[in-house]
């Protein structure tokens, strides 16, 4: 497909929310009085016509890939007539669909209301295991607390939604209201224009009692926020440093990609230990759940750091342009993730560069990042699954166990989109002697030229594309079989398939006796057996074996994750006592022999390795160091 007609279907696409905003919107209402408790009270006034209504709640959730709405979570459900009797109109969920809910509605009603409380709790439907609601802070995903009509496109459904808060509290979302387009905290009664509900679904909102909002890269347009909400007020105080670098990565992205596909953009980061969740990413907003945001903490830092450029490089990659299979008209219709290698992957690369870019991390560290992510996918599942599988698979890989993980494999898109991104960019380089890279493609690519018109920022809206698509914009970029360099790759059963852009770029992943020191420096403190390269797995303090690459020598002697090591060579574990003998193992020419509960039982395994210590690493090569000298330096 050529960008001219994807250009005219995102003219298509926005015109139409415009008109669907004309018409009688749903009002839904989002009562958080009682959050501190995990329970959100709704209050939908939904537009119907006499006879078969359908509702749906939403199922395939953008940004997570997979069916994950906690539809069990959806409680007291109760539609009344929308005249002044306000009788009750029975309802009966759909036997296939658990989703959707039918509704005979009366001759004479307009309109219904449904009143709902959505649980904040565990849910057996989602397997992110988030909770976003507490005393003082809240993440509300829009997402999980509407209903929509299930026979309509939800980007022409128009909602107007309403939050009440506590009394003190305020709000933050890209949503804004009809007396200002400028970022403010609202609350703590707050109606918002009229979107579609497609938007509404990619607008959280974060709320709380102590928010704070910090303006980025003032000079650039669109406004962006950086919006917080925290647990008490000293601790929304952010160091300079770290606001720089936001500053820094607003304009990193704006140099790489040249255009803007949304009006403003807002980071909205919630606060608070008692939270647990992912962050994700929307088009003119992402939501970010953190235990602190205490910025003269490296270690927070870092995390924020690295959080906080993926999501925002989302709205490029993954909201604006978005694989035709993920471009769904509903919540119910299942996502083709075919490509997510690209929306995960290059999101993941891009992320690792800007984070360099704009300051958050030197070169050196973020090399040490690109060594973990090769670590991650150097695994024996490689022989048996391809990576175009764990894209294919993804749905159902998210949020799996840790047990055998290195044989079933998991989100590998990520790391791996990484490692064959980086080759790609490195291949751009070689190609054209170094006068393009792959910054040239993300340009082109995320935001393609208009006809008529010198900027390229667009409007919110969705751009679809498919691998055609991808191959004809890097050809136009340096050309070259891109299918084949794609399908050779994405289709391997070994690992050394994905370490081609490693090398170009200057460095070769290799194994040696010593770890290197950036893994030192978590593993060693922490007193964790890493011992993958050579027995085969990894035991935590407490002697519990974490994962068994198959074919290993441990897993010949018959370990098993879950296993409780007790004793090596009969004295009792620790992990410098574990790896002080594979250490010993090259001289030493008797097994080692590890005892471990299972099941309540005590087992007795011997291991037959002679190896040594063996860890990971990337060693320089002969080849310029592209990573420092060009990839990882700031635009």
């Amino acid at each position: 497909m050529s960008l001219k007609p994807l250009v005219a279907t995102f003219v298509l696409l926005t015109s139409g929310l415009a008109t669907a905003q004309e018409s009688n919107p749903i009002h839904i209402r989002i009562d958080l009085t009682d959050a501190s408790r995990h329970l959100l009270h709704v209050t939908e006034r939904i537009p119907v016509h006499p006879g078969a209504n359908s509702f749906s709640y939403p199922q395939w959730i953008p940004s997570q890939e997979t069916p994950s709405g906690p539809i069990d979570n959806l409680t007291g459900l109760v539609f009344r007539a929308g005249d002044v009797n306000g009788a009750i109109v029975p309802w009966r969920r759909d036997l296939i669909d658990s989703y959707a809910f039918h509704v005979n509605v009366p001759v004479g009603v307009a309109w219904l209301e449904a009143s709902y409380d959505v649980l904040d709790v565990p849910s057996r439907a989602d397997t992110t295991a988030t909770q976003h609601t507490s005393s003082h802070v809240v993440m509300l995903e829009a997402s999980r607390v509407v209903l929509y009509p299930s026979d309509t496109p939800v980007r022409d459904i128009p909602i107007t939604a309403a939050i009440h808060l506590p009394g003190n509290w305020k709000a933050a979302t890209a949503l804004r209201t009809e007396a200002s387009g400028d970022p403010t905290l609202n609350g703590p009664d707050t109606t918002f224009r009229t979107v579609s509900v497609e938007k509404l679904v990619d607008s959280p909102i974060l709320a709380g009692d102590h928010c704070r909002q910090y303006p980025l890269a003032p000079e650039i347009r669109p406004v962006h926020t950086l919006d917080i909400c925290a647990e008490k007020e000293a601790e929304l105080e952010l160091q300079p440093a770290f606001l720089a670098h936001m500053t820094a990565l607003v304009q990193q992205a704006t140099r790489l990609f040249v255009g803007h596909h949304y009006e403003h953009y807002d980071f909205l980061v919630a606060s608070s230990p008692h939270l647990n969740g992912d962050s994700a990413e929307h088009t003119e907003s992402a939501d970010y759940v953190v235990r602190s945001v205490d910025t003269s903490d490296q270690d927070t830092a870092d995390n924020l750091g690295y959080l906080l450029p993926h999501e925002y490089l989302h709205s490029w990659c993954g909201k604006y342009r978005r694989p035709a299979g993920e471009a769904t008209s509903d919540y119910r219709t299942p996502m083709q993730n075919d490509l997510i290698w690209v929306y995960e992957g290059l999101t993941q690369y891009y992320g690792h560069v800007l984070t360099a870019r704009a300051g958050f991390s030197t070169p050196a560290q973020m090399i040490g990042v690109l060594d973990d992510e090769a670590f991650s996918v150097d695994k024996p599942g490689r022989r048996w699954r391809s990576l175009q599988d764990t894209a294919d698979a993804s749905a159902t890989l998210r949020g799996s166990d840790s047990g055998w993980r290195s044989w079933r494999l998991s989100q590998d898109y990520y790391p791996a989109g990484t490692l064959l991104w980086l080759e790609a960019d490195v291949k751009i380089r070689q190609l054209t002697h170094g006068t393009k890279s792959l910054d040239d493609f993300a340009a082109s690519f995320f935001s393609p030229s208009a006809v008529g018109s010198a900027s390229r920022d667009t409007g919110p809206g969705v751009l679809p594309y498919n691998l055609a698509d991808l191959i004809q914009a890097l050809n136009a970029t340096a050309p070259y079989d891109w299918r084949a360099f794609w399908e050779t790759r994405l289709n391997a059963l070994n690992f050394q398939s994905l370490t081609g852009g490693l090398a170009g770029a200057g460095y070769d992943y290799i194994y040696q006796e010593t770890m290197s020191d950036t893994e030192a420096s978590y593993i060693k403190p922490a007193h964790i057996a890493e011992l993958y390269h050579s027995l085969g797995f990894g035991a935590g303090p407490d002697g519990i074996v974490k994962d068994v690459w198959v074919g290993s020598p441990g897993y010949t002697a018959g370990l098993g994750p879950g296993d409780k090591l007790l004793t090596v060579n009969e004295k009792p574990y620790i992990a410098e006592l574990l790896t002080a003998a594979v250490h010993d193992s090259k001289t030493n020419r008797a097994p080692i022999v590890l005892t471990a509960l299972r099941d309540d039982e005590i087992r007795t395994f011997e291991i037959q390795y002679h190896g040594g210590e063996s860890y990971e690493a990337l060693l320089r090569n002969s080849n310029p160091d592209l990573l420092t000298t060009a990839i990882l330096r700031p635009k």
